[in-house]
């Protein structure tokens, strides 16, 4: 069985998982400010928790967004590396599939649309489908004003998950929602999937997904917030 490694820090959180195929073991922090210097630490502690070594990964995983560029970049840079100096493959998962799954173990719904924020008067969201113990995409992953999430909202039956739950014009579904951000634990069932499926490769082969130009992106703190938290 393989031994892979899935990272992310897409959300505020910093999480990392460990699959050896029999046992998953896992670590999660909230470090909205710290992921460069947390993630590799983490990733060295659950090693050295599960007594493998870093020789021993088969693979590994990373969220690719959407999300917080940054924490994006840095996962990406920590699983580009690993890949590159073990000679191991690399996989990219959906944050938002990820909420998507993770909200597929609380509800008995079979769609969900999840959405997370993405400042600057943004939201990023998707629709996804239950299939066995896992989920599957239904919809392109949109980056939009809140207006158009909505819209696609009036016509959905099914559960609505993320944080972006949180913000103003998503209060109607706020209570019969899921508040849940990406993590490593969940992405290490999907990357499972990829490993199976032959969706692991070469660095260059898995990038990162903004769904938006990193031009337009700017430290929160420098940029006045559009949409009011509940």
């Amino acid at each position: 069985m393989p031994v892979i490694l899935t990272i992310d820090a897409s959300s505020s959180l910093c999480s990392v998982a460990l699959d050896t195929g029999t046992e998953l073991n896992w670590s999660t922090e909230d470090q909205p400010r710290r992921h460069a210097q947390r993630l590799l630490p983490m990733v060295d502690e659950l090693l050295a928790d599960s007594g493998i070594s870093k020789n021993s990964l088969d693979g590994v995983a990373f969220g690719r967004g959407p999300g917080s560029f940054t924490g994006i970049r840095i996962a990406v840079a920590v699983a580009h590396g690993l890949s590159l100096g073990l000679d191991i493959p690399v996989c990219g998962i959906s944050a938002l599939e990820a909420i998507a799954l993770a909200a597929s173990r609380e509800s008995d719904e079979q769609q969900f649309l999840t959405l997370m924020d993405a400042h600057m008067g943004e939201v990023f969201w998707g629709a996804f489908q239950r299939e066995g113990n896992l989920v599957h995409p239904i919809s392109a992953e949109h980056v939009s004003a809140p207006e158009a999430c909505i819209d696609a909202l009036s016509s959905f039956t099914g559960t609505v998950a993320g944080d972006g739950l949180q913000l103003t014009p998503f209060e109607a579904y706020i209570s019969d929602g899921l508040i849940i951000r990406p993590e490593a634990r969940v992405m290490a069932a999907l990357a499972a999937r990829e490993w199976q499926s032959g969706g692991f490769g070469e660095p260059e082969e898995h990038s990162p997904v903004y769904l938006r130009q990193s031009v337009a992106w700017k430290k929160i703190d420098e940029q006045p917030s559009l949409l009011k938290r509940s």
